[in-house]
């Protein structure tokens, strides 16, 4: 038997697919898995009858006595944890059959490795694939820490997202966990960085996430104000976290060159979504006031300004009727 690797589901009070989610860890092939569902919401036992219906191995059931933020219920769920590796799964997600066995070998093949990321695909309320990290070259097998920051900051490949991956529980916990953004916007992608600056990042081409997006799943969901008061922390916290400070002081112009990847990460994520998303949610006034939310990042501004500017209900018309003469 090979090393117990932990499967962690929080879930809160949606429950349209903790089903799903459950029997995707239950049809996989590898012998020693540690199941934590924890239920966050006010579900009584409909939670832990969802678990016992669909998951027949044992498992462990958690439960809170008052819902928690999403952070630092991540992180009891990481606490529970007994296992010698740690897969967070979010209640809406799913893990493709076989998908522990290759990241368990993978890592085993690179155990020097701080962390394996897998193949990502994005998957409607259908479960129909509407997206892949296959849709673009596909990561090299093997990348530094700051290569992978690179990549993804630069948008080189469909990292899609970094929700789920394979770590040792350990590290996870020595790194200080998940950290607490507000509404848990971007822990995922920060705790990798940190946890990953100084080693290397396994793709496993083999195993398949599949991540779930729809009108009311947490990417879309999430309010303008939540996005950018966590956007600001993020930023906060590649100036504040030990780890990365330590690496700052020993790798300064490595350093530089991944801090502003990540801020293009945060900076694109947060203007992509305010531009699109927020701007037919928003009353105009408070859209307009949320494209003004991030600290000055000259790249942000210049395209953010534009935007505003056009906007403008004196100005718009006019723009596009001197683009018409045109």
């Amino acid at each position: 038997m090979g090393a117990t690797v932990t499967v962690a589901i929080p879930v809160y009070k949606r429950l349209t697919y903790v089903v799903q989610a459950i029997q995707s860890v239950a049809a996989q092939d590898y012998p020693a898995i540690e199941l934590i569902v924890s239920d966050n919401g006010c579900n009584g036992d409909a939670v832990i009858n969802l678990v016992r219906a669909n998951y027949p191995r044992p498992f462990v059931f958690r439960q809170n006595e008052t819902s928690v933020p999403i952070v630092p219920h991540f992180n009891q769920l990481l606490a529970a944890a007994t296992g010698h590796y740690f897969i967070l799964l979010s209640d809406d997600d799913e893990l493709a059959p076989g998908y522990i066995t290759a990241m368990v070998r993978a890592f085993e093949t690179h155990s020097d490795a701080a962390a394996v990321i897998s193949r990502v695909e994005v998957i409607d309320e259908q479960n129909q694939v509407i997206g892949s990290t296959a849709d673009r070259p596909l990561p090299p097998r093997l990348m530094s820490g700051p290569d992978w920051i690179r990549r993804w900051g630069y948008n080189q490949h469909k990292f899609v997202c970094f929700t789920t991956n394979l770590a040792r529980t350990a590290e996870l916990r020595a790194v200080g966990g998940y950290p607490d953004f507000d509404g848990g916007n971007g822990v995922d992608n920060a705790l990798l960085v940190v946890l990953s600056i100084n080693r290397s990042i396994i793709y496993c081409d083999e195993a398949i996430f599949r991540h779930r997006i729809y009108d009311t799943s947490f990417g879309k969901s999430v309010g303008v104000q939540s996005l950018a008061r966590a956007s600001r922390q993020f930023l906060a916290f590649l100036d504040q976290h030990p780890v990365l400070r330590a690496y700052a002081q020993q790798h300064p112009q490595e350093w530089a060159t991944c801090r502003e990847a990540i801020i293009r990460v945060i900076w694109t994520t947060y203007y992509g979504r305010w531009r699109q998303l927020y701007r037919g949610r928003e009353r105009y006034i408070d859209w307009l006031k949320a494209g003004f939310a991030l600290p000055f990042i000259p790249a942000y501004y210049r395209r953010a300004l534009p935007e505003m500017f056009y906007s403008l209900p004196a100005i718009g018309p006019l723009a596009r009727r001197r683009l018409a003469i045109r």
